[in-house]
């Protein structure tokens, strides 16, 4: 069956947000709300949304701004905003619940996030707690230890020599690049993503997937996954 429903919904940071929704089979139980990973977009959760909605669950997964047909004037491919990206990303996903809310009422919703959505998804939970009833956070890296540090020194330094909005040189070796190879007999740098061969290649095909994220999504992304990660704040969810 995959999406039911393609729209674009507006959002008061300014951004035109590109929205799947697929139905559950039959009368749903809840509603999971989906936050995608870095340098992906929505539309690769069709088969994921389908597994939900033959199991009872709504879903809803929109593109994040700088990522996938997400538009925005200050958010082209690979770049969240020309500033306080990080919390239009997150205001972004309460536009999204609060569209869940008017179409499901009284529906419990099921925020769930996958890599880069993991931090994304956890630092709404951090503003937003009271209004999620459950959450499913994946992959996420929420170190922080003394790499998140020396990420951000390496963005700053960066930042100085090269700009905020051109594509980070020295983050994709420490991440993407170095999961790769940590593949054994990897075939691709991308590789890591996943043990089926077919998915990697759909990744590695796909214009909206793979490509290098700027300076300050960057730093943007590692400042969610160390806020992130702060006991205090998952004391107080």
């Amino acid at each position: 069956m995959s999406f039911s429903q393609q729209r674009v919904v507006a959002s008061p940071t300014g951004a035109e947000l590109n929205l799947f929704v697929r139905q559950a089979d039959g009368r749903a139980r809840a509603v999971v709300q989906i936050n995608h990973g870095l340098a992906e977009h929505a539309a690769r959760y069709a088969r994921f949304a389908d597994f939900l909605g033959s199991r009872g669950f709504d879903v809803y997964v929109h593109d994040h701004r700088g990522h996938g047909a997400t538009k925005a004037s200050d958010a082209p491919l690979g770049r969240f905003a020309d500033r306080d990206g990080a919390a239009k990303v997150i205001a972004d996903v309460d536009v999204i619940h609060d569209l869940i809310a008017r179409e499901r009422p009284n529906r419990p919703v099921i925020l769930f996030g996958h890599s880069m959505g993991a931090s994304v998804a956890l630092n709404y939970l951090l503003r937003h707690s009271p209004r999620v009833h459950a959450a499913a956070i994946w992959n996420g890296n929420f170190s922080q230890g003394p790499l998140g540090q020396l990420a951000l020194g390496i963005l700053a330094w960066e930042r100085m020599r090269l700009g905020s909005d051109v594509p980070s040189r020295l983050l994709p070796k420490l991440t993407f690049q170095a999961w790769g190879k940590a593949v054994p007999n990897h075939r691709t740098v991308f590789d890591w993503l996943s043990r089926d061969e077919a998915e990697v290649a759909k990744y590695i095909a796909d214009p909206l997937c793979g490509w290098d994220a700027s300076v300050s999504m960057w730093r943007d992304v590692v400042g969610m996954a160390l806020n992130g990660g702060k006991d205090a704040g998952f004391a107080g969810i």
